[in-house]
């Protein structure tokens, strides 16, 4: 037996191996959001459930969930996701108008953003952000020569948009609008749209958003707490001053896991959208660069499996994967930036860290998504360089 057969055995192995870097990446952010959904959220749930550790065991509960319906995911093939693309589209749409019908819709603090499930609760948004992707897969795989010649390739998915984002707005859920907005410019651009028509509809869009922030009360009141959250930092600006101390209280080192200060009741919504700031406030800079160092491996390996993807002539899922990567990448900086003063407060969470079952859940699915597309890949590199074995 010559030595071919060992490299045969290991081309076997790399069949049905995963990506390591991806997985390390993903594995290390799901264990550091449980570990501070536990340490972050221990004051809020010994006081409203008498239950220190409740947002803790639902958090693990929803990882679990979530793989379970990634594992379900991860069998099916990227061909079907392209066919199941647009019904997927079309539910979540319809799902984001019953979610304003009362009765089935869960108002939370003045936002109707999640269906009652009767057990649980789901934000519909979550599962939009993944679906609207699969769809713009779709679309521009099928329309790519008519987005790079044409203004009216560029708007046809943007009427979809702005359906969605009106949506959105109802509810209201502007960060998410505009999340979503972004998303589909990016997917748009790579496909080859021209400078002139994404800067066009970029300006529109932009315009528009600022109109609309400026529209209601509230937006104003964030917008303008942004820029000097200290002129009114016991009501207003209340939050952003918090979340900033907390931060500055980490220093270099941090103070230690579970020694966080502002974690109790200082800091609203500590172990969802603040959650960054009691992690920055117990892990300190050194933390902090090895959080983002994290995404950045994370988002990076997701790209990569997109070039792959493409390399191999199934742009579908090249874009699918682009998209996941650049929704990832869009809603870590946000939420990041958030919570270091530098954007204004939008409600998003931070992926795989923040406590939150419909966000949480959709997270793992999407990197499910992603791993089957590198599954594919490496069986059909191994397809197309398997060794032959000689005796």
């Amino acid at each position: 037996m010559s030595v071919s057969n060992n490299k045969k055995v290991k081309a076997s192995w790399y069949v049905v191996g995963v990506d390591g870097w991806l997985a390390m990446a993903f594995l290390a952010l799901i264990t550091i959001g449980a570990i501070m959904v536990a340490s972050s959220s221990i004051a809020v749930a010994e006081s409203k459930v008498n239950d220190a550790f409740y947002y803790f065991k639902r958090h693990i509960l929803f990882i679990g969930l979530g793989t379970a319906f990634g594992v379900m995911m991860m069998n099916i093939s990227s061909e079907w996701m392209n066919r199941l693309s647009r019904p997927a589209l079309i539910l979540g749409v319809l799902a984001l108008v019953v979610v304003l019908i009362p009765g089935i819709g869960v108002e939370v603090n003045g936002a109707r953003r999640w269906i009652n499930l009767g057990v649980s609760r789901f934000q519909v948004v979550e599962a939009i952000k993944l679906t609207l992707i699969m769809s713009l897969a779709t679309y521009v795989v099928k329309h790519k020569a008519s987005i790079q010649k044409s203004m009216l390739g560029v708007l046809k998915p943007l009427v979809i948009m702005v359906l969605i984002a009106g949506l959105l707005l109802v509810q209201p859920d502007f960060g998410s609008a505009v999340l979503l907005m972004m998303i589909t410019l990016v997917m748009i651009y790579i496909a080859g749209a021209r400078y002139r028509d994404l800067t066009l509809i970029s300006l529109l869009g932009g315009s528009a958003m600022m109109v609309i922030a400026w529209a209601e009360p509230y937006r104003v009141k964030r917008l303008v707490n942004f820029v000097d959250p200290w002129q009114d930092p016991f009501n207003a600006g209340f939050q952003l001053v918090q979340a900033l101390i907390a931060v500055g209280r980490g220093e270099i080192t941090g103070v230690g896991i579970g020694s966080s200060i502002q974690k109790l009741f200082y800091l609203p919504e500590a172990h969802t959208d603040f959650i960054f700031a009691v992690y920055a406030e117990e892990m300190g800079f050194i933390g902090i660069l090895a959080l983002v160092a994290l995404f950045v491996l994370l988002i990076y390996r997701i790209f990569k499996v997109a070039r792959n993807a493409f390399d191999q002539g199934n742009e579908f899922a090249g874009f699918m994967c682009t998209g996941i990567a650049v929704w990832l990448a869009l809603q870590a900086f946000m939420s990041m930036g958030v919570n270091l003063g530098m954007l204004p407060t939008k409600g998003l969470t931070l992926p795989f860290i923040s406590s939150g079952g419909s966000a949480i859940m959709m997270n793992i699915i999407a990197l499910s998504v992603v791993f089957r597309i590198s599954f594919e890949n490496r069986k059909i590199h191994y397809r197309t360089t398997k060794p032959e074995a000689t005796a």
